[in-house]
């Protein structure tokens, strides 16, 4: 995401009574998992290598046309690829100077990688554009959005999907504003995208699912939604993999039941403040496990089924340790007791993989 410097620095200024009581309300029919029945990591999570910018262990610069970057959104695509989906881009042109920046910006990029041995990082293989270059996935509507971002990715039906949220303004750091989130489609492993009709504007039910993350078990696909921002609590929606594009086939978790066709039904299935979230099933542990970002720093939490109970949660990335650090997204070819996960680091703007030690 393009995230100005100032929106950067950490303060814990932003943890205000006003926002805890808005966090805390977002938690209502929100059950958890014991404390102390929950598997979870042995300590802090650790770098592995920085993945992207001058210097990186890819050439992002030569080989891709990038100098900085975030997020890094991971799904496999079911052909022995994994696609890595990027917020706002930068890279060095000259006509950015005549509008008084240094870089140019372009709003989303992607990577591809078949790098199966992570423990020394994770390596690129290709991208979404002409050789040198990873393009612009979708250009945004500078008259009605900042940007436009990619939140969550899977592999449905024989094609490639995102999640995307359309950014209308930057505020203090952890709070942005969205027009709408929106499903877009690529039926060429990324290359091409194309919007379905399936948009959310940040209204109404809508507003609980402005960004979020897939889990895919068998043919159903589950969609944990938040609000934009950081500060709200998790949703739960699913949907049969054939109806991914059917807004109207979609069900959502509401006290324990699935509703139809309702996204305002929707409870709490884990707690405010929490945003930029990946979940996933983990065979060490046995446990559906999620990654997301809160308010001090990068939680692990743990769940039999996909509807929880969720434990309550362990920091495993302190936001001082890497200084400025957000968005864990959970490498989906992690393996035995080391999970793999990219993390943006906003001092320098780049994206690096961490590594973190579980114990059951």
């Amino acid at each position: 995401m393009k995230r100005r410097l100032q929106r950067f620095r950490i303060s814990r200024l932003a943890a205000t009574s006003t926002i805890a009581t808005l966090a805390a309300a977002m938690t209502v029919g929100l059950t958890t998992a014991p404390a102390d029945a929950a598997p979870g990591a042995v300590g802090a999570a650790t770098i592995v290598a920085r993945l992207t910018g001058p210097g990186a262990m890819n050439d992002t610069v030569g080989r891709h046309n990038i100098v900085g970057t975030d997020l890094g959104v991971m799904w496999d695509n079911g052909h022995g690829e994994i696609l890595t989906a990027f917020g706002d881009t930068q890279s060095f042109n000259g006509w950015s100077l005549l509008y008084g920046e240094l870089f140019y910006w372009r709003s989303n990029v992607l990577l591809r990688s078949r790098d199966h041995y992570l423990a020394d990082g994770m390596s690129f293989s290709s991208h979404a554009g002409r050789p040198g270059h990873a393009k612009r996935l979708l250009k945004p509507n500078v008259r009605r959005e900042v940007t436009i971002i990619p939140t969550a990715g899977v592999a449905a039906n024989g094609a490639q999907y995102m999640t995307v949220m359309s950014v209308k303004k930057w505020a203090s750091p952890g709070i942005w504003q969205t027009n709408w989130s929106g499903l877009v489609k690529s039926t060429d492993n990324g290359q091409n995208w194309k919007a379905v009709d399936a948009f959310r504007p940040n209204g109404g039910g809508n507003r609980k699912f402005q960004m979020g993350a897939f889990l895919k078990v068998g043919k159903t696909l589950y969609y944990y939604g938040t609000p934009d921002g950081r500060w709200g609590a998790v949703y739960l929606a699913r949907v049969d993999e054939k109806d991914i594009e059917k807004l109207g086939k979609w069900e959502y978790f509401s006290y324990g039941r699935w509703v139809r066709n309702n996204p305002g039904s929707a409870t709490p299935v884990m707690p405010a403040p929490t945003g930029e979230l990946s979940v996933a099933w983990n065979d060490y542990l046995g446990k559906y496990i999620s990654l997301a970002q809160a308010d001090n720093g990068a939680m692990l939490r743990t769940a039999d089924s996909p509807m929880g109970p969720w434990s309550r949660g362990q920091l495993i990335a302190p936001s001082s340790d890497p200084y400025t650090g957000y968005a864990p997204y959970i490498h989906p070819w992690s393996k035995g007791s080391t999970l793999y996960f990219t993390y943006s680091i906003s001092l320098g703007y780049q994206v690096y993989l961490m590594r973190l030690q579980l114990r059951k």
